[in-house]
């Protein structure tokens, strides 16, 4: 009984290292983020009209919340009429997008390929700053931003292939979140 018990007690105890040695929650983000690639990859057209959707609600929502914050804090904060202009541009292209989801899907290649060359930039700087501290999980910090990078430049050169990239930037995006999440216990050491 007592052995029973004593072996009870040193399995929780290695079941509670194991948990400070992994993220589950990013191991479970990176594993959703790699069945979304999937789902990008077999339905490239939805996918696209989709993000261009989500794009046009997420200018609208921004263009809403600047000319309130305008109207509301013009005077208090001195703000420039080029605000309530901003405003109105992100709102007017939020309606464009959510309209014509379809004829604009077009256009998005080129609005996430600027997104991804900037942070494939930033996290190839944040690596080279990582590595600095001695914390060996750089190089694939290294290695993913360059892809994306490279994702993000290929999308203003060749936009159709945005769909295959989209879902090879998802992946790394998934892949690292795995890497990082399993990893989480030895970077903390």
């Amino acid at each position: 009984m007592a052995r029973t018990r004593l072996r009870r007690r040193r399995s929780v105890i290695r079941r509670m290292e194991t948990a400070k040695r992994h993220d589950w929650g990013l191991v479970v983000a990176g594993v959703l983020l790699v069945a979304l690639a999937l789902f990008f990859t077999v339905a490239p057209g939805l996918t696209l009209v989709t993000i261009t959707a989500i794009a046009g609600a997420g200018f609208l929502v921004s263009g809403v919340f600047d000319a309130v914050t305008y109207v509301r804090f013009r005077r208090a904060m001195d703000l420039s009429g080029w605000v309530l202009a901003y405003a109105v541009l992100d709102i007017v292209l939020g309606l464009m997008f959510l309209l014509h989801p379809l004829a604009l899907s077009g256009v998005i290649p080129w609005v996430i390929g600027a997104f991804l060359l900037v942070f494939g930039i930033f996290e190839v700087v944040a690596a080279l700053r990582v590595r600095r501290l001695g914390t060996s999980l750089w190089g694939w910090m290294l290695f993913s931003g360059i892809v994306e990078a490279l994702c993000g430049l290929t999308f203003f050169l060749a936009p159709a292939t945005f769909v295959v990239f989209l879902a090879l930037f998802v992946v790394m995006r998934g892949v690292s979140l795995i890497v990082y999440g399993w990893n989480a216990g030895r970077a903390l050491v």
